[in-house]
């Protein structure tokens, strides 16, 4: 992975220094080095030059509080479950789907891709997919605020989707309007997808 450089005004560059960050005399930037996260430099990673319709490469997918606990791993049996996600992982050779990077303790998981019919209130499952601990983690960046890992997940998802700080922040604040208004109704699960591993509910 090339390295992850940072637009720094020269008023920062000790700050920057102290927090790991490193001189290219070739590039005459400051970069990330590998290995150092990313989470303290979010406030000088690179804006990019992108539309407002370009499609994001990572999404947040916020399921709706009345959803919550209402999922695949709740309607199918621990074996089942293992089952599914096996195939999933093989099918990806348990590499993220979307940055194809692994974790350390568990290289890929298993992430419930979900259809919201806003017109029926129909919460309708269309995919499962591997991806990685950090990823996983920025598909329920409300989650990752409850746990004190919110910074961490935007630093992911401005890396992954190679934006500004404020365009993460943007489309965050975007997904979570659409989920407070679906979180006002409740929802009809459908798991027809399941049937193609010979799970019936």
């Amino acid at each position: 992975m090339p390295n992850m450089y940072l637009d720094v005004r020269y008023s920062q560059k000790d700050v920057v220094k102290r927090l790991g960050a490193r001189w290219d005399a070739v590039a005459k930037k400051w970069y990330v080095p590998k290995g150092i996260a990313l989470a303290p430099f979010v406030d000088w990673l690179p804006a990019p030059a992108i539309t407002d319709d370009s499609e994001p490469k990572l999404t947040i997918e916020l399921v709706p509080q009345t959803c919550w606990y209402s999922n695949v791993r709740s309607h199918v049996s621990k074996d089942n479950w293992r089952k599914i996600g096996k195939q999933i992982f093989q099918r990806a050779s348990y590499r993220c789907e979307v940055c194809g990077g692994r974790g350390n303790k568990h290289p890929v998981e298993c992430h419930e891709i979900w259809d919201y019919d806003d017109k029926s209130c129909t919460q309708t499952l269309v995919g499962l997919t591997a991806l990685c601990p950090a990823c996983h983690e920025c598909k329920h960046m409300g989650f990752a605020n409850t746990q004190g890992r919110g910074e961490i997940a935007i630093a992911h998802l401005t890396q992954v989707n190679n934006w500004s700080l404020e365009q993460a922040r943007s489309y965050i604040d975007r997904c979570f309007q659409v989920w407070a208004e679906r979180s006002r109704f409740e929802w009809k699960l459908n798991l027809n997808y399941l049937r193609q591993f010979d799970i019936y509910l």
